[in-house]
């Protein structure tokens, strides 16, 4: 799944180039000798603006699709296909006939796919063959552009409930409103669910009128509505992929890796990045990957940076080595008073990209 984030902000990061790049260019080419050059400056800002509405919009979509697929699959390898949610083996058994039916395999968003493949998939999980292979084609079909209500039937079809809602609250998306309204807390209700539904439809509209009336659309977007544009989406679908990320460790990892209690009346520290845990029956090390299951806003992971046992820095703490101040763990994100931490003892590159001990002292430089 870490993946399809990658992907979307290095995306993200190539349309904010394009954007940065409109001013400057523009100002180049407005002081050309040649005339024609000048004339073309004005033809440039509507194809700039259209190329920015079709690659923003086609950027968050995939992306969309392919955490779904990407969940699906997770799941696929986890239980049978009979225990998968009941929307999605609804949803793949009548996409899957559709898909058939209307005799496009091959073409477009179906290419490299043959009919006899897409038939053996579906025998296979109707059969209860193990392992089975699910037609994601039919996973991730939606009729109508990602709007809030097309989002949320995608996401509950492989058993994510009301992601447009939830999301309102995540880190991602409260940090982006703060910083876009110059708030100094966050508001405790989350983000106003019209300002999602708004911005979504928004991005939505543009996009479909670059594709009605070509290179003349009206009402364009500046360099810095753009900038917004981006900055927006790139906040929604980090806080989307962390509900993803949120139902992937609690059915994975949650009650099955080590489970650390903070000290009761001891921290967290360093506002919130710092807890005191008491002694563990597991080895701790630093770069151990770790994460916090929280209600309101899915997720937060990362990694143990410090560990500090009797006020000395160590490495690792051995299963059950004394502790009588308890131990000190350093995280790279915030976890809340009294939550418990979950620590895996190997990586899951599903979610964690590797570890760099150099990290650390780079954030610190």
């Amino acid at each position: 799944m870490r993946s399809t984030f990658d992907e979307l902000e290095k995306e993200m990061s190539e349309l904010r180039a394009l954007v940065a790049s409109i001013a400057p260019v523009n100002s180049a080419l407005a002081g050309h000798q040649d005339s024609l050059v000048r004339q073309y400056v004005m033809i440039r800002r509507r194809f700039d603006y259209a190329a920015f509405a079709v690659a923003i919009y086609a950027s968050f979509e995939k992306f969309i699709e392919n955490l779904v697929a990407a969940f699906a699959r997770l799941e696929a390898r986890r239980v049978q296909y009979a225990a998968l949610p009941p929307k999605l083996v609804k949803k793949h058994l009548s996409r899957t006939a559709e898909i058939l039916a209307r005799g496009r395999l091959g073409e477009g968003r179906y290419t490299g796919l043959r009919d006899l493949d897409v038939v053996k998939n579906l025998f296979e999980c109707l059969n209860g063959v193990t392992p089975y292979t699910l037609n994601e084609a039919a996973v991730v079909a939606h009729d109508l552009n990602l709007r809030p209500g097309e989002i949320d039937t995608l996401f509950a079809a492989v058993g994510i409930e009301q992601v447009c809602d939830r999301v309102r609250r995540a880190d991602a998306l409260l940090d982006w409103y703060c910083a876009v309204k110059e708030l100094d807390a966050r508001p405790q209700d989350g983000v106003p669910a019209a300002i999602v539904e708004e911005r979504l439809k928004d991005i939505v509209e543009r996009r479909n009128q670059v594709a009605h009336r070509g290179g003349n659309p009206v009402d364009l977007l500046g360099a810095d509505e753009m900038g917004e544009a981006v900055g927006f989406l790139e906040a929604f679908s980090k806080s989307v992929f962390s509900l993803a990320v949120a139902r992937y460790l609690q059915d994975h990892h949650a009650a099955t890796d080590i489970q650390l209690q903070q000290r009761e009346g001891d921290g967290p520290y360093k506002s919130g990045t710092v807890v005191v845990v008491e002694k563990s029956a597991h080895r701790l090390f630093v770069g151990q990957p770790v994460f916090v299951i929280v209600d309101s806003t899915g997720t937060r992971w990362g990694r143990i940076q410090s560990i500090k046992v009797d006020d000395a820095d160590v490495q690792a703490v051995e299963a059950g080595a004394p502790a009588a101040n308890g131990i000190g763990i350093a995280l790279d994100f915030k976890c809340p008073k009294g939550a418990t931490l979950v620590a895996l003892a190997a990586d899951d590159d599903v979610v964690w990209s590797p570890w760099r001990p150099t990290a650390v002292a780079e954030s610190a430089a």
